[in-house]
């Protein structure tokens, strides 16, 4: 298949930049690969372009509508942190993918897998929507070239189930917690981070207030899983987990509606990733 670079658009009505799924239609009925990005005057508004020898990292597109899309939030935090950003449709992801340095996995609303789920009945079906099937096909990319990963919100409970944590479908339901963990507010509630953790080596605290946009979670252990639980609420609701080695770095909340407002911490956690892509396309050009 031959591939064709496209640039997204500004969709003020979502307060994001995308392309439409005619577009996209296009390309699919020609078996061609787009290679999306964010045009040139778009880059130069929303952050530093003048770096050089960015890593390249992707980043799975959501939905709004008829268009995949990114939030601006989203990528103002990813552009400040000194990187490239290549844009995955749920088609053509794992092609798209060639020749990045690191991925990252934003929140969304969509089903997640049956199986994840902590009352998932033993035949839990394994057929999944195209969006869920495209982070599942992102996510063995990623592991088969061992890259680098960041997932948040949706994108951290995918990362989470494939690598063996379980789900509570309703927080509230299965917890009778009296925390809000689906609020549009910024000080939605504490995380408490475990010293010593990769988050805390981010952060350099062990409290934070953050936002909480999400009605399911991850149970509130680990040790049957490939990863580690970073930080929690204080009700013990999984707010952070990951693999060190793997350079696995899972948040359940929106840093980037902090970062991209000039909260300095919060970039932090988009900076973690952009030098674990650029150590990786180091080590890379090393090898070739």
């Amino acid at each position: 298949m031959h591939t064709q670079s496209v640039t997204l658009e500004y969709l003020p009505q979502y307060k994001a930049y995308g392309i439409s799924d005619e577009k996209i239609n296009v390309f699919e009925k020609q078996n061609i690969i787009p290679l999306i990005s964010l045009a040139p005057q778009d880059i130069e508004q929303l952050a530093d372009a003048s770096k050089d020898n960015k890593p390249t990292v992707a980043f799975l597109l959501g939905r709004d509508e008829n268009y995949y899309t990114i939030d601006y939030n989203y990528a103002r935090a990813i552009l400040q942190s000194g990187v490239n950003i290549r844009f995955l449709t749920y088609s053509a992801c794992t092609e798209q993918m060639n020749g990045i340095h690191g991925l990252i996995l934003p929140g969304g609303r969509f089903p997640s897998p049956e199986q994840f789920y902590c009352d998932a009945a033993p035949n839990a079906s394994t057929k999944y929507e195209p969006r869920a099937a495209a982070y599942l096909n992102c996510i063995a990319e990623a592991l088969k070239e061992h890259l680098p990963m960041l997932g948040i919100c949706a994108g951290a409970q995918m990362i989470g189930g494939v690598l063996g944590m379980k789900m509570y479908r309703n927080t509230k339901q299965y917890t009778n917690t009296d925390i809000e963990h689906k609020t549009k507010i910024l000080d939605a509630h504490k995380v408490l981070i475990k010293n010593p953790s990769p988050l805390h080596d981010i952060l350099q605290t062990e409290e934070i207030e953050t936002n909480s946009r999400h009605t399911e979670s991850m149970l509130p252990y680990a040790s049957d899983s490939k990863l580690t639980i970073y930080a929690r609420t204080e009700d013990n609701i999984p707010e952070s987990w990951g693999n060190a080695e793997k350079n696995i770095m899972c948040i359940q909340w929106h840093p980037e509606d902090f970062a991209a407002n000039g909260d300095i911490s919060m970039q932090r956690i988009y900076n973690w990733l952009a030098q674990k892509a650029l150590n990786y396309k180091i080590k890379l050009s090393k090898i070739s």
